[in-house]
């Protein structure tokens, strides 16, 4: 491992299935994530969503709850049709960035994965999917 990194620290791709057509598909993400002030980009067959603020994580850090809130994180949901629905592609991802070392102080990793696990389940539920989480149960994040 070398000194500094710029990879994500958590890092998860999945496929889903649903009956809806592909534009009711990015319509419903779309509408779900913009009506909680998220930045939302979209083009004809694919949606990418950032969430989280990186500067508000850096400046508080996993120590306060609005820094906990704020692990700035994307979502990238792209979808083709697939016999009588929608076939969904999914990547998430953590934007920290470039740091010193891998990342695992403060227990990073484990909060950065509840928070993926959270809006990914999110993600699912707006298009009628029920998603079994992927390895072990995420911790919830600590509170002081």
């Amino acid at each position: 491992m070398g000194l500094f990194s710029a990879k994500p620290i958590v890092e998860k791709m999945e496929q889903w299935t649903s009956v809806q057509p592909p534009q009711a598909v990015l319509d419903a993400l779309a509408a779900a994530f913009s009506s909680h002030g998220e930045d939302v980009r979209r083009d004809e067959s694919r949606l990418v969503v950032h969430v989280g603020s990186y500067w508000k994580y850096r400046m508080l850090g996993t120590f306060f709850a609005a820094g906990r809130a704020s692990v700035p994180l994307t979502l990238m949901f792209s979808t083709s049709p697939s016999g009588s629905g929608t076939a969904i592609n999914v990547h998430g991802y953590d934007t920290y960035g470039f740091r010193m070392g891998n990342g695992t102080l403060f227990d990073v990793p484990v909060l950065f994965n509840h928070r993926l696990e959270e809006f990914l389940s999110y993600a699912a539920a707006v298009v009628g999917i029920r998603r079994p989480i992927s390895g072990p149960a995420p911790v919830p994040p600590f509170h002081l």
